[in-house]
């Protein structure tokens, strides 16, 4: 039994690993690079808290905590 679903989830895998390369570098296209975004969002989250973490670290602890907040509620809602 291992063996068929792990033929399965490593072409899941590959597939979503391509997919993913693939839509990095049409976002990269497209839009401003993540670290200026990333840097945009700490900087404004500073400014409005007043704590003492450089912009580069609360942006990526901003967005991240955006990203997982969107996939917990979508996990909730189609689960």
């Amino acid at each position: 039994m291992p063996a068929k679903s792990s033929g399965s989830h490593l072409f899941g895998h590959l597939v979503s690993l391509i997919a993913a390369g693939l839509l990095v570098e049409h976002i990269n296209t497209f839009l401003p690079s993540f670290e200026q975004v990333s840097y945009l969002a700490g900087s404004a989250f500073t400014a409005a808290t007043d704590i003492s973490v450089s912009p580069e670290v609360s942006g990526m602890f901003l967005i991240s905590t955006v990203l997982i907040s969107l996939w917990g509620v979508g996990y909730h809602f189609y689960h």
